[in-house]
């Protein structure tokens, strides 16, 4: 692995409300699996949006890939960040194709190559399934479709907030070795609760946030 970090963190700061979390320091190396783990409602999802640029710490040093993501336009976030939200972001008039396409229509990139489409949908369990709309899915089998887009985005970083709180033990493991069984360059940072996905990460990592 390059010793050069992809997420560096330090001395951050975040206030929102009446909660407040602290990282003095925080490295990810290229090719790392790390899991960030804790009660709900001590940081794990607000880490996480630090990192993708979508909140700003109140002070401190945050870098993505030697840049500061929240200061970036969106176009750049969504060239170098396959990210993956608790709430899924599967706007409810796109079927399945569109949604997994999606990330290459941001980039204004060719869409992904069919046979690829066809390998991560049937991975998934989603074989068949390209037309079908939102409402027709369940919970589980959307949490899969935005898995499905994370897999088929081009970026070497990828932030999971909750990538398998939806899914039975089956598909939690069958979910779990897509998202981690990577090759080296793929650096994963996630959120979770599932002991599956946790005890796969190379290390993990514990927020402390707390209430002003």
């Amino acid at each position: 692995m390059s010793s050069e970090p992809v997420i560096l963190l330090e001395e951050v700061l975040v206030e929102r409300g009446n909660f407040r979390l602290e990282i003095p320091k925080l490295q990810i190396r290229p090719g790392e699996r790390v899991g960030i783990i804790a009660p709900s409602g001590q940081g794990k999802s607000t880490l996480l949006m630090v990192l993708a640029g979508l909140i700003s710490p109140t002070r401190g040093h945050v870098a993505v890939n030697g840049v500061n993501p929240a200061v970036e336009p969106a176009e750049w976030r969504a060239r170098n960040l396959a990210w993956m939200g608790a709430e899924l972001e599967l706007p409810t008039d796109l079927r399945v194709h569109e949604q997994v396409c999606l990330a290459a229509h941001l980039m204004k990139q060719p869409t992904p190559a069919p046979d690829n489409i066809n390998a991560v949908l049937s991975s998934v369990g989603l074989a068949g399934y390209e037309q079908r709309t939102m409402d027709s899915l369940s919970t589980g089998q959307q949490q899969r479709v935005a898995l499905a887009r994370l897999l088929l985005h081009p970026s070497s970083l990828r932030l999971a907030d909750e990538p398998t709180a939806s899914l039975d033990k089956g598909w939690s493991n069958t979910c779990t070795n897509l998202l981690l069984a990577q090759p080296d360059p793929i650096t994963v940072c996630f959120a979770s609760h599932d002991p599956t996905l946790i005890g796969r990460a190379d290390r993990t990592i514990t927020p402390e946030g707390s209430a002003l």
